[in-house]
């Protein structure tokens, strides 16, 4: 990739003018903000994936600024930080993600926001620009990245609260947020956050492959839409902790077990249904193995140690070994019929009920037409 200009503001201009076309990007004060916020100053070194080809390129401001800021004003997300696995662990995600995210917080001067994994710290100077610093408390599990993110903010001007702890238990301690977004994946929304949002005020957070934006109630529960695909990072909870590779989910898969042959649903590979799987079993690891012999299904559980391979036969049924306490397997040839059944809905037909207590029940184009409460996280 190679830049036609290294003026950071053209290129910034047209990162705009870009994620506007694309409808990513509707509001006046956002595009103000990411015109006015500079991305190169949250990162120096970062890696860019392209899925494509599988591929890797690492980009450097300070030897190569014109390739670098190329890259750091495309649709890119730009990997900062990689476990010992090589699995990236923070990030500064694609600017589309960003401004849809922003937009459908629908946070205005006056609201107080939390935000869940501070990162490289460019999502909270977007929302100093609009909010003013005052209004901004940021908290990421890493300490070593809030100091880093504390220097770059003030180092462009900004000065937002930046905490040190585990954002599942949010921030307490203060008058209730208007907004909390969580620029990480959870597996479920932790009633913390309910506690902490006043009535009427908006969580927006991803869960597996969707985002869902829960409006807060007088009762203390919280329910809403999923709104757009999306995928983060996950919530880490211990720093040493590596994430599963697919080689890993693979091997956890190929091991002697319990055999029988098993129905092979419709629809297992449809981007809806893995989504919904990732919603119902979050602890749940998929890779699907193409070879010359066929295609292999490989599942893993880390949490509850179960396990399973599937082959297909190429007659609607599947040969399959699992192990452990849970058959993931029948769970999830159990979610494709339910999910075949009704229409095969998209995530925006589906929504979500968050009661004071933690208990997730997930519903069908209204909340009255309740699907299945969401197993504990």
């Amino acid at each position: 990739m190679t830049a036609t200009t290294t003026d950071s503001a053209a290129l910034r201009a047209q990162l705009v003018n870009r994620l506007v076309a694309d409808g990513f990007l509707h509001e006046p004060r956002w595009q103000r903000a990411f015109l006015g916020v500079l991305r190169e100053a949250f990162v120096e070194q970062f890696t860019v994936h392209d899925p494509a080809t599988g591929t890797y390129t690492r980009y450097d401001l300070a030897a190569d600024r014109g390739a670098a800021l190329a890259a750091v004003y495309s649709d890119l997300s730009l990997l900062t930080q990689l476990d010992a696995g090589g699995t990236a662990t923070s990030s500064s995600t694609t600017p589309s993600l960003m401004a849809l995210m922003l937009e459908r917080l629908a946070v205005h001067p006056g609201h107080r926001v939390l935000e869940i994994g501070t990162g490289t710290g460019y999502n909270a100077a977007l929302l100093c620009h609009e909010l003013g610093d005052h209004a901004v408390t940021s908290i990421d599990i890493d300490p070593a990245l809030v100091e880093q993110a504390r220097t770059r903010l003030a180092e462009v001007g900004y000065g937002p609260r930046l905490i040190a702890g585990d954002g599942a238990l949010g921030v307490a301690g203060a008058r209730p947020y208007d907004r909390i977004i969580a620029t990480c994946g959870l597996p479920r929304v932790p009633a913390a956050w309910l506690a902490q949002t006043r009535e009427g005020g908006i969580i927006l957070v991803n869960l597996g492959f969707a985002l869902v934006r829960l409006t807060v109630a007088a009762d203390g529960t919280a329910g809403g839409r999923f709104t757009d695909y999306a995928a983060f990072m996950p919530r880490r909870t211990n720093l040493d902790d590596t994430a599963l590779t697919a080689r890993d989910i693979i091997a956890a898969a190929d091991r002697d077990g319990t055999i029988c042959r098993a129905p092979l649903p419709d629809g297992l590979d449809e981007r809806s249904l893995q989504c919904l799987h990732a919603i119902v079993h979050p602890h749940v690891h998929k890779v699907v193995v193409h070879n010359d012999d066929g295609d292999m299904y490989a599942l893993t559980d880390p949490v509850s140690g179960s396990w399973a391979r599937a082959r297909p036969d190429g007659n609607a049924n599947a040969t399959v070994v699992t192990g452990g306490p849970r058959d993931l397997w029948a769970d999830l040839t159990t979610l494709a019929g339910w999910w075949n059944e009704a229409g095969r809905p998209e995530p925006t037909r589906l929504g979500l009920t968050v009661a004071s207590d933690g208990a997730h029940e997930l519903w069908l184009d209204r909340p009255e037409q309740p699907v299945m409460p969401l197993p504990p996280a």
